[in-house]
């Protein structure tokens, strides 16, 4: 997915780059070590998105969606919520749903209380699906290398 064009114009380390042993390196420290940490840590968890297809059809898998600890959790009080659809997937409600299911998850298992997430401003369809999501605008908020993003908070109740 990182080397999607849909996927990573919002990701702004991996748009600029084109070699692939940088981006699965890169990709490592960013996604996979945060997904242990937050797992050992404080049980959470990244769920991995399929599509709905039927047993007999092959199954895609269309992204991931999780709770992280972030370098913006301790700052701003709670896990992140992230997630990554692949261009094929995307307007389709996957976000949405995944997203959905793991907010769920963390208020069925009590892990917190408080959920941020982070937006590219120009990343209309995530901004749409924290908003279904009925989490709060925060503001403008510099992150990931980028000026360019807002931030959002949701309580867990």
């Amino acid at each position: 997915m990182l080397t999607d064009p849909r996927v990573v114009e919002h990701y702004h380390f991996y748009r600029r780059q084109s070699d692939l042993n940088l981006i699965r390196k890169q990709a490592e420290e960013d996604f996979w070590e945060r997904f242990e940490n937050s797992r050992n840590e404080a049980g959470l968890e990244a769920w991995t998105v399929f599509d709905q297809l039927t047993e007999m059809s092959p199954k895609w898998m269309y992204g991931w969606a999780g709770l992280l600890h972030t370098s913006l959790s301790k700052k701003y009080g709670g896990p992140e919520l992230q997630y990554m659809i692949a261009g094929r997937a995307q307007g389709l409600g996957y976000a949405t749903e995944a997203a959905e299911t793991v907010l769920r998850d963390a208020k069925d298992r009590a892990l917190t209380s408080k959920v941020i997430a982070t937006v590219d401003i120009p990343n209309t369809g995530s901004i749409r699906v924290l908003e279904k999501l009925n989490f709060e605008f925060v503001g403008p908020i510099e992150a990931y290398g980028s000026a360019d993003m807002y931030l959002y908070t949701k309580t867990l109740g």
